[in-house]
């Protein structure tokens, strides 16, 4: 009895190392989701599922058709994100010490999946149009980031922060993430403009794909250049993170051209595609994690500091002898 006590007490608080798990799990989801929501498209199971919320317009789950059983897969999946988050939620209420910046950021990671969840309903009932793909593609990008903000959150012992690099590291870090959300827009244009729009009858947008593949290519040697430099004056600078966290990211882009280039000269086969666009979950993941290294926590009152244990507890104070000087 005492040692189920134990263990049922040891999941009604929990410790910043078993929450974060937590929200490592959740970010897990939120990157799967982006992949799964590529395959749909790019199977061409876009319209598998006609209508939204329901499958069809009399069965709410269907998976009759190998189009509609793929879309119905990616739906239920999200229902798994959405379970996700609210473990995350539940866990930063339980979390000890409690961090109300936590909480909150757990709460808007729910809201953003049920919003993600809606834009995804809305793109059905417009038949993929492009421009809500590209809405609903972005959407889970901001997602993304709020969990890897969240993420960082959570392996800090305070809300308060201070900027531990220089102004020029800033601004170049500034820039190289800006540059970073331009390459992904981008992407998504060139995605509009290419052959994998879901379904075969959906409306595409009406650029020359090679055109848009050359203006998003010169962004992307445009954010390779940035990074560079970042990594050069991080290095000048002695901001040793911000530089390595910088190679991490260049090294990702490398990945990432390789395989545009390559899937670009074989016809951009589906297998490919979506191995870009795991490389830019990665890529923009990376950039985020730059962009986090121009801060550090610091002390302040809501500082976490750990609880003492028998070992860590001061030795009381020796007793001393009276001595009778009669």
């Amino acid at each position: 009895m005492g040692r189920c006590v134990t263990w049922i007490r040891s999941f009604a608080e929990i410790s910043p190392a078993r929450y974060r798990r937590f929200v490592l799990v959740a970010l897990f989801f939120v990157s799967a989701i982006i992949l799964t929501g590529a395959a749909v498209r790019l199977s061409g199971s876009g319209l598998g599922c006609p209508t939204w919320p329901r499958c069809t317009g009399d069965e709410l789950v269907d998976i009759s058709e190998p189009h509609r059983a793929v879309e119905q897969l990616n739906r239920l999946f999200t229902g798994t994100i959405g379970f996700a988050c609210i473990a995350v939620f539940a866990a930063s209420l339980r979390r000890r010490p409690y961090r109300r910046d936590l909480t909150r950021f757990g709460a808007l990671l729910i809201g953003g999946v049920f919003l993600q969840a809606l834009i995804g309903g809305i793109v059905v009932l417009l038949e993929l149009q492009w421009h809500s793909v590209v809405l609903h593609f972005l959407a889970s990008i901001a997602l993304l980031y709020g969990n890897l903000e969240l993420l960082r959150r959570s392996g800090e012992p305070s809300t308060q922060r201070r900027i531990v690099v220089d102004r020029d590291v800033r601004r170049l870090t500034e820039t190289t993430f800006a540059l970073t959300v331009i390459v992904i827009g981008l992407g998504t244009l060139v995605t509009s403009a290419g052959p994998h729009g879901g379904d075969e009858d959906v409306e595409r947008l009406g650029w020359n794909l090679t055109s848009a593949v050359r203006v998003h290519s010169i962004a992307v040697w445009c954010l390779v250049a940035a990074t560079i430099g970042l990594i050069v004056v991080a290095r000048r600078r002695h901001a040793t993170i911000t530089a390595n966290r910088a190679n991490a990211l260049l090294a990702v882009l490398m990945f990432q051209g390789a395989v545009g280039y390559i899937q670009w000269f074989n016809r951009v086969p589906p297998a490919l595609v979506e191995l870009h666009i795991l490389g830019a979950v990665g890529v923009f993941s990376a950039a985020a994690w730059l962009r986090f290294a121009s801060f550090e926590a610091v002390e302040g009152p809501d500082t976490e500091r750990p609880r003492p244990t028998a070992d860590t507890q001061p030795d009381p104070p020796l007793e001393r002898e009276t001595v009778d000087a009669r």
